[in-house]
């Protein structure tokens, strides 16, 4: 147990020091150290209550979440993270942050760098929270053979009396909290960095608005709302979805124009009219939580649920830009 608990101190040790280098890709190595130590320490309890109830019969037989503690045991991190919660190991709240951060975690090892405005602020309160989850974190036993060589990074953290007592019980939890005063984590700006990061999007947001409301060419001029409605049907009119609900709903025009304003009368869409004040006040309320768990979560939320008319919005405002450029450029003789 004692070299387990050392490897996790290691590479939290070496999160803390990628946190204090304070650049976005630090940052980056940061979260996903931090992510790798929390799904290590979740793996290792399901992995010792499953041989804690092997070695007793009797208490295997009375336990009431096999089937659960069976699934942790295999290689799906959510598995894991559902039994941990089923044991108390981590709370409700907890878990669904360490959710939102694998996800983080998953892209910027697949994808690469990504979410560079947020991303120190993520990694420094996900490293503050994995601090606390660690510091409690149930220690069963705590064996170690004779000549045990410790990695380095962790003997700083570690009571070493002589060399038969490289470490006291103690120690690791004593570490967690060290290391969670030394990231300095203040949830008040992880909640700013957020909203400000949404108010952004936001303003960018505004502005694609503005430019496809405003049309390349006289007569092209239409409301917000009607601008909103366009961005997401001339996308769909191209899409099977789009083609497949028109014949099972009964669309019984011909031309283009005909089906653009069909799809935006009669397609489910997910924004009917300008969105931009009810996603302000999202951005303010979200500004107004007390809680940085609370917060990510909202800010997630936001981000999913809007992504797709998002895109749709720059993909817009992109496409009248080109084409004014294109006039200038045609009038200027190029």
């Amino acid at each position: 147990m004692l070299m387990f608990l050392a490897s996790i101190l290691d590479q939290m040790d070496l999160a803390l020091e990628h946190l204090g280098k304070n650049s976005v890709h630090d940052a980056r190595f940061s979260l996903m150290l931090t992510d790798n130590a929390i799904e290590l320490a979740i793996h290792e309890f399901a992995k010792n209550k499953h041989g804690e109830l092997n070695a007793w019969a009797h208490l295997e037989e009375k336990y009431p979440h096999k089937k659960e503690l069976q699934e942790a045991m295999g290689r799906v991190f959510e598995a894991k993270l559902k039994f941990a919660k089923i044991e108390g190991i981590v709370s409700e709240e907890q878990a669904r942050t360490i959710a939102l951060m694998h996800g983080f975690r998953n892209e910027l090892y697949h994808v690469g760098l990504q979410h560079e405005t947020i991303l120190p602020a993520l990694a420094n309160f996900y490293f503050a929270t994995a601090c606390r989850i660690l510091g409690v974190y149930p220690i069963r036993g705590f064996g170690y053979r004779h000549g045990i060589q410790l990695p380095e990074r962790s003997k700083k953290y570690f009571t070493s009396r002589d060399k038969y007592s490289p470490a006291e019980i103690g120690d690791f939890p004593r570490a967690c909290r060290t290391m969670q005063a030394l990231c300095d984590h203040n949830k008040g700006d992880t909640i700013r960095i957020l909203a400000d990061h949404l108010d952004h999007i936001i303003s960018e947001n505004d502005t694609y608005l503005d430019i496809i409301a405003e049309g390349v060419y006289e007569g092209q001029q239409q409301t917000r709302d009607q601008a909103m409605i366009g961005c997401q049907t001339w996308p769909l009119s191209f899409s099977t979805e789009g083609r497949e609900f028109a014949k099972a709903n009964g669309f019984s025009g011909r031309s283009m124009s005909e089906f653009l304003e069909w799809l935006g009368t009669n397609y489910p869409l997910r924004f009917k009219k300008d969105p931009i004040p009810g996603w302000r006040k999202q951005a303010a309320r979200l500004r107004s939580k007390g809680n940085p768990h609370t917060a990510l979560e909202n800010y997630v939320a936001f981000m999913e649920h809007t992504a797709q008319v998002r895109e749709a919005l720059c993909e817009s405002a992109a496409a009248a830009e080109r084409e004014i450029d294109r006039i200038i450029d045609q009038r200027r003789g190029k």
